[in-house]
């Protein structure tokens, strides 16, 4: 998952999971020109939503699970498309479709349980979110999203467990640090929740992301007061 950001914003601070595969893994049409279309649409599908063009990308993987019906990566690649332009609905009925074909898809799990999350249904993204670490144990987004809906969820001593998770798998995730702090906040814990909040806005600015830099900075002021 190294292409494409999906996002769950809390208190200002934003997410950064989701993605796309590498490659194509699962069976493809027979024929040579049922193959040729469908590795055709599956790359301008790909390519579509690197560009941020989720109409077209939407477009290119309905012509991708027309080929192959049975494709759940089809599936789950339009409903992260679908998820960018606000089409929940839609979005959730084809990660739906990827799990019914494929009950062992980390990234569908991850899918539709940030669809439960921002449809307010955090009990839900809760299960998604630990069915995705159950499957990729090294997942640090799984993790990250499971702290970010238990932090919703007011499970914060949960939320920091989960955050702590997401970096020991990947120390540079800014947004985890961020996050951490909020949830160390809320537990009471300021000397932590700065250093953590500090933390973020370092690796925000050196990782070139303003807007996070600046949104931390804020929090930063107001928990400083």
């Amino acid at each position: 998952m190294n292409y494409l950001h999906k996002a769950i914003a809390i208190l200002g601070i934003t997410s950064v999971v989701g993605g796309l595969p590498a490659a194509i893994s699962a069976q493809v049409p027979q024929t040579r020109i049922q193959q040729t279309n469908f590795q055709k649409h599956y790359n301008q599908g790909v390519q579509k939503l690197k560009q941020g063009n989720f109409s077209g990308a939407i477009e290119a993987f309905h012509s991708v699970v027309q080929l192959n019906p049975k494709y759940y990566e089809g599936y789950c690649l339009r409903g992260l498309a679908e998820f960018h332009i606000g089409d929940l609905k839609a979005a959730l009925i084809d990660f739906n479709w990827a799990l019914q074909l494929n009950p062992n898809h980390a990234d569908a799990y991850s899918g539709r349980g940030t669809v439960h999350a921002q449809l307010g249904d955090n009990h839900k993204a809760i299960a998604d979110f630990n069915q995705t670490i159950k499957i990729d144990p090294t997942s640090p987004d799984g993790y990250y999203n499971l702290g970010l809906a238990n932090y919703k969820q007011g499970n914060h001593q949960q939320a920091v467990a989960n955050f702590n998770s997401a970096l020991n798998r990947n120390p540079n995730l800014a947004d985890a640090y961020g996050n951490r702090g909020l949830a160390q906040y809320a537990l009471g814990n300021k000397r932590s929740a700065v250093a953590d909040l500090k933390q973020a806005a370092s690796l925000f600015q050196q990782q070139g992301n303003t807007q996070g830099y600046q949104q931390t900075q804020a929090l930063l002021q107001q928990i400083q007061r």
